[in-house]
């Protein structure tokens, strides 16, 4: 019969395999953006925790130096791992609402005084058994500020939640629920884990949560484009599609055409990274103006589309105006030496004479040209 250890050894067998899957194809995909780099971390946390776990099992309560050694790194390892993995999430969360990679950098610094903190609290562990002890027989025990660990680590999970939570209307309703099941899956694990003493689910459901995440992200990545988190042209062109094939008179669809003024100029003064820092702002800029029902992506170089359903058709002036003044208030990158101003054209559907996604294209396309000439015959 089966003990325990065999039976979680054949258990993390099968996480580790299932985490590598993920992983192997992860590093095979050709999108590499900031949620790319988060989740495959997470990833290769995961896997580590994994194998600590096991290295865990297979030597706690057997004697000798070795075993002694093997059980105190594994379980010290597994205390860091699952705080890091939380507070990657967190930085996960946060980015995939917020797309703003200054945002994510500020974060960084208090996770990090957070993550060395844990560290050396359980690097000093065999000294003060303060989060952990090993006793004679070389079995694991928790020390008396084991929860201080664990508030800290499913802490950064529930605030993760919280914030989605609070940024719902901003999330696709596809998106939200893995965002919300994976911190609940490892909080459930973990409970019971702390609940039942040598009972070992925590890592069954984080692995199950990063699943979720998984199979969403790769749904993600597919339509997504690299360097502004927006819709890319094919799911715009899709989106288009659907457009043309369903008009409806009575809540006509506007399609605006976005397109930054002196892109060409930030690029000759201040470098191409400067010319990217402008394309993510205006992202920045229309993300946040329009509803997650909208369509926002990013058609080539400096050039957007925003397609949103409209109650009537004069809903388009409120539209463009409230375009006009978030743009004019988000000018200026944080930090960045210049200021961006944008162009907009605008066509509704249906129309007379627009008949395909392709004109659809050209018609917003010459009413930005449009107003680009207005604007430079104003100076």
């Amino acid at each position: 019969m089966l003990n325990a250890a065999s039976l979680y050894m054949e258990l993390y067998a099968i996480l580790a395999c299932i985490v590598l899957i993920m992983l192997g194809d992860m590093l095979r995909s050709p999108e590499k953006n900031t949620l790319y780099q988060i989740f495959t971390i997470m990833l290769r946390c995961m896997l580590a925790d994994i194998c600590a776990e096991a290295a865990g099992w297979l030597a706690n309560g057997h004697g000798g130096a070795f075993p002694r050694a093997v059980v105190t790194l594994a379980d010290g390892a597994v205390m860091v791992l699952t705080v890091t993995m939380s507070l990657l999430w967190l930085g996960y969360v946060v980015y995939y609402v917020t797309r703003d990679g200054q945002l994510l950098r500020r974060y960084a610094v208090p996770a990090g005084v957070l993550l060395a903190g844990v560290t050396l609290l359980t690097a000093t562990a065999p000294l003060n058994g303060w989060v952990f002890t090993v006793d004679a027989g070389n079995a694991y025990h928790r020390g008396p500020l084991f929860l201080v660990h664990a508030l800290l680590a499913y802490g950064a999970l529930a605030y993760a939640t919280v914030f989605v939570l609070r940024n719902a209307y901003r999330i696709p309703r596809r998106q939200l629920v893995p965002l919300l099941a994976f911190p609940l899956l490892p909080i459930i694990g973990g409970v019971l884990q702390m609940a039942f003493y040598g009972l070992s689910t925590t890592e069954a459901g984080t692995v199950l949560g990063l699943l979720l995440v998984y199979v969403s992200l790769q749904s993600l990545l597919k339509g997504t484009d690299y360097m502004t988190g927006l819709a890319n042209r094919r799911q715009l062109d899709a989106v288009m599609e659907r457009v043309v094939a369903n008009p409806q008179p009575a809540h006509p669809t506007a399609v605006l055409m976005v397109d930054v003024d002196n892109l060409k100029a930030i690029n000759d003064t201040w470098g191409h990274d400067m010319g990217d820092l402008a394309i993510r702002q205006c992202a920045a800029i229309l993300r946040r103006c329009f509803h997650y029902d909208d369509t926002v992506a990013r058609y080539a170089g400096d050039e957007f589309f925003v397609v949103l359903r409209l109650e009537r058709p004069e809903d388009i002036t409120a539209v463009l105006a409230r375009l006009d003044e978030t743009a004019r208030r988000m000018a200026t990158p944080e930090g960045a030496p210049f200021s961006i101003s944008i162009s907009v054209g605008c066509a509704l559907y249906p129309s007379p004479g627009i008949t395909t996604v392709k004109d659809l294209y050209r018609a917003a396309d010459r009413s930005m040209y449009e107003a680009k000439r207005r604007a430079h015959a104003e100076l």
